[in-house]
């Protein structure tokens, strides 16, 4: 029987006018030079803590209409949403978050000049902000501009190396000019950072079950479902190992998991009647190799040799 396999200065002291002895009229100047040196000592300590009152107020209502214009855009109401947008602008020229929510609506209505302008405004102020390089990117490419989408890609990248849909969209432009290659080396690191060896694991069980090394594909396979259980391929991998390795009922396990995730699977299905074949339940063998056949008759000969139907 045959199991299939698929493939982010301090100031001074204060100097109070002494008393002058014998004339009548110094203490008066001295409560007088006192009271005006108190007042301006108030004055002193009033002005920063209301300096400091008017910052937090102002940040205060800076985040307010922020939180306001992303509601607006969520919401769909992106005039409104622009016009808050605009005000903020104007009033502090600095405002990364507003210029980049901004560039996001301009973009989602096809405004990509004003998009750019306004991403590109966030890297004029702080170049080492990835997001702003990324929705620049962004923008150049639904433009069609995909050297420029290339370049901003590439430089989200040098700021976050490990974002994994950076190099989706870098390899999406690529892709665009036709340079397939470093398309396909893009979308393989992205591949990488977001599985891990997860991929590398599951190729490596595939070349070793061809190779009916099953110890090595059963290692592999293991790591991959660890990687990623809720794939139905290492689990199939790693049941044609128990499989081949003699362990019928492991072997089941596994099958059965790979056909609840991919009901739809007949490679799944033909090695799971095999192995209830193999653990002498004949019924269920012949449903599950019934079911591969309807979904893939190149598989009806395989299941011939088996004579499960006779």
């Amino acid at each position: 029987m045959i199991m299939a396999a698929t493939g982010f200065r301090e100031k001074g002291s204060p100097s109070f006018l002494r008393r002058v002895p014998y004339i009548w009229n110094a203490p008066q100047e001295t409560q007088f030079t006192t009271t005006l040196f108190s007042n301006l000592f108030r004055v002193l300590l009033v002005t920063p803590v209301a300096l400091m009152l008017f910052l937090t107020c102002n940040s205060s209502y800076y985040n307010a209409e922020l939180k306001q214009a992303q509601t607006y855009h969520l919401e769909g109401n992106h005039e409104q949403a622009k016009h808050i947008l605009d005000e903020l602008i104007k009033a502090n020229t600095d405002a990364t978050e507003a210029f980049l929510l901004r560039g996001k609506i301009n973009e989602n209505n096809s405004e990509f000049s004003k998009a750019i302008a306004d991403y590109s405004s966030v890297i004029k102020q702080d170049p080492r902000i990835a997001k702003a390089w990324s929705l620049r990117g962004s923008s150049y490419y639904q433009m069609g501009a995909f050297q420029n989408a290339i370049r901003d890609f590439s430089t989200a990248i040098e700021l976050e190396p490990d974002n994994a849909d950076l190099y989706l969209y870098l390899g999406n432009s690529y892709g665009e000019l036709d340079m397939f290659g470093d398309a396909i080396r893009n979308f393989n690191l992205a591949r990488e950072i977001s599985y891990g060896d997860y991929y590398s694991n599951l190729n490596k069980a595939y070349n070793d079950l061809n190779a009916e090394n099953y110890s090595s594909a059963l290692g592999r396979a293991s790591s991959a479902i660890e990687e990623n259980p809720t794939d139905s391929i290492p689990h199939l991998y790693k049941g044609i190992a128990l499989y081949n390795l003699g362990q019928i009922n492991g072997s089941i396990d596994h099958l059965k998991t790979a056909t609840e995730l991919d009901p739809d699977n007949p490679t799944s299905l033909y090695n799971l009647g095999l192995a209830y074949l193999a653990s002498s339940n004949p019924n269920a063998a012949t449903t599950h190799l019934q079911a591969a056949v309807a979904l893939d008759s190149s598989l009806k000969p395989y299941i011939d040799l088996t004579e499960a139907f006779e």
